[in-house]
């Protein structure tokens, strides 16, 4: 993950943060379209450009103000306690932003208060995250008859019995080709004599499932992945197979176009770990608000928006209330889904049309989505036609797996022991797990690969719930003791044995009840004591030096250690706020 996408990484706890950047129009655009409506072919005079910039300045000012009023609200409310209050007061703090149709970038001010609000919500989230995992857990349902969105079950309880909160690895993202999508320009030789005849004759030959108006554009953009963006179309192709069977099951159940499915190259690339620069993710690419609105859990544990299936109905729902809404037109259904519907609207009102090529041609869209929607189209020309175009790209064979059902909280690394599965291999087949483990006090479906459900269920029978985040299993080979595993894992003897039995077998799975992460803090017993002791030759105590953007479950992360460990060491409170600059002891393996 580049600097870029890495600085953006955990603001799920702001809603529509794409609304706010992919609902875009260009400050000059708005202006000469506002200039051209003002009468049949009238030139707006040099007086009424400064006039209408400084209206907009003032509207600019006014969104300012009334957003950080709600903002400040929050904050009060946050730190009296009243968590919820105050995320609801935060969200809305956003929405006024997202709902003003103003373009974020094209403003600096407007800009700088947007980020500066976006972090400083994403450290209260991280306090909250720090002080208990399950307090953050926020999980949203969405009822497709209408009505509000309502909260949803949380998970019970903060930690485990006899857990510890410890610091799991954070997701990783790869880039979303969403964002190439707003600065990319045709060619002349991509352009040039291309006509509306031509793609109509590339809609029919590949009989598309869907009506839309044949454009030149189109075959501009088929022309496009035939040449400098054949890798792109190659990869997408390739990846596709893993999930095509399943998108179009799903589709088809929803009663939305299948060839539908193809949005998810242009989206994602078929990548559930992709993340666009606004914050949205997985293969269908949701903002944290549009996710929750589509009953798609995010939470410390958990982020739904990265799932296989569950994102793939909300993405085929959403397209089908969209379409509802434009009366069956699939390309503003299409415009919106990129956009936003509030962002149609208004096109549509601003020009008279509900027609997709009419507002762009006003240039009353993003240019991320005026190129959006005609890519999808060319995609789905090439995929139903690949051979056609020059592409033979032999698709992946779809994901082969089961669902086993577990709760309490499971560690993937215990589940790549007990199934001889690697451990990156099942991160890619469950990439909604944020920290690698399951969450607490949930009935949980992990993916695993098809036969090796049977193989962690004789696992769990010889683990008890509560050493299902710490102990690990490797398997005997020939010539191995509890001797020569106590001296690989650093775990005793004695210790091996009790939870093992009497003797080993090659090719046996040998149970190794490590504490904590492997190795364990171990703190002196003697209440008088006012310093935390080590135990002997499990672990040492490094200092380190806190950096911006730093947050306890970050440090804890790196070191592979808990944010209880660090709290403690350091006497702080669990909802501490760190400084740059600040020192820290931090327990780490040897």
């Amino acid at each position: 993950m580049d600097k870029r996408q890495n600085g953006t990484f955990s603001r799920i706890f702001v809603k529509s943060l794409k609304a706010a950047c992919l609902c875009v129009v260009a400050l000059t655009t708005c202006i000469n379209s506002e200039v051209r409506s003002q009468g049949r072919g009238a030139t707006a005079s040099n007086s009424e450009i400064p006039m209408e910039v400084a209206n907009r300045n003032l509207e600019i000012q006014r969104v300012i103000e009334r957003s950080n009023s709600y903002f400040q609200s929050a904050e009060y409310n946050f730190k009296d306690g009243n968590f919820e209050k105050a995320r609801r007061e935060f969200d809305k703090s956003v929405d006024i932003i997202l709902e003003s149709g103003l373009d974020v970038r094209s403003d600096a001010r407007l800009q700088q208060h947007f980020v500066s609000l976006v972090d400083h919500i994403y450290e209260r989230q991280m306090t909250l995250m720090a002080a208990s995992p399950a307090a953050a857990v926020t999980q949203v349902a969405y009822e497709q008859s209408g009505q509000q969105p309502v909260a949803a079950s949380q998970s019970s309880g903060g930690q485990e019995k006899g857990g510890s909160d410890r610091g799991f690895g954070q997701q990783t993202f790869s880039p979303s080709p969403l964002d190439e999508l707003t600065t990319l320009k045709l060619t002349e030789e991509e352009t040039k004599g291309v006509t509306d005849a031509q793609a109509q004759s590339a809609v029919a030959a590949a009989r598309i499932d869907f009506n839309f108006k044949p454009n030149a554009l189109i075959q501009s953009y088929i022309n496009y992945y035939m040449g400098r963006g054949r890798a792109t179309m190659e990869q997408g192709l390739r990846r596709s197979g893993r999930f095509t069977t399943m998108a179009r099951k799903i589709f088809k159940e929803e009663g939305v176009p299948q060839d539908l499915v193809w949005l998810a190259q242009v989206e994602s690339a078929w990548s559930p770990i992709a993340r666009s620069w606004a914050a949205a993710v997985g293969l269908w690419q949701f903002i944290p608000g549009t996710g929750a609105r589509y009953g798609l859990r995010q939470d410390y544990y958990v982020d739904e928006r990265s799932s296989f299936e569950k994102a793939t109905r909300a993405s085929a729902r959403y397209l089908k209330w969209l379409a509802n809404r434009y009366d069956g037109n699939w390309e503003l259904a299409m415009a919106a889904y990129n956009s936003g519907e509030g962002r149609i609207d208004s096109a549509i009102a601003r020009s008279g049309y509900a027609d997709f090529w009419e507002i762009y041609q006003r240039g009353l869209i993003p240019n991320e989505t005026r190129n959006y929607v005609p890519n999808i189209l060319a995609t789905i020309i090439i995929a139903k036609n690949a051979e056609r175009y020059g592409f033979s790209v032999k698709p992946e064979p779809p994901l082969n797996f089961d669902f086993v059902k577990v709760n309490n909280m499971l560690d993937l690394k215990l589940v790549a022991d007990a199934t001889d599965t690697p451990y990156d291999y099942l991160l890619a087949l469950n990439p909604e797990l944020k920290r690698g483990v399951t969450p607490p006090a949930d009935d949980h479906l992990l993916r695993l690969p098809a036969g090796k459900g049977r193989l962690l269920q004789t696992a769990l029978t010889r683990i008890p719930p509560e050493k299902r985040t710490s102990w690990r299993m490797l398997t005997a080979q020939t010539n191995d003791s509890f001797e020569t595993i106590s001296r690989k894992t650093g775990v005793s003897a004695s210790a091996l044995e009790q939870v093992n039995g009497g003797s080993l077998k090659p090719g046996e799975k040998v149970i190794v009840p490590v504490s904590g992460s492997v190795r364990s803090v171990v703190f002196n017993s003697n209440r008088n004591s006012s310093t935390p002791v080590v135990s002997g030759g499990v672990a040492r105590v490094i200092t380190y030096k806190v950096k911006r953007g730093d947050d306890l479950g970050s440090i804890a992360g790196r070191y592979n250690t808990s944010v209880r460990d660090i709290t403690t060491l350091n006497r702080l409170g669990s909802t501490s706020r760190l400084r740059a600059g600040q020192v820290l002891k931090v327990p780490v393996r040897r």
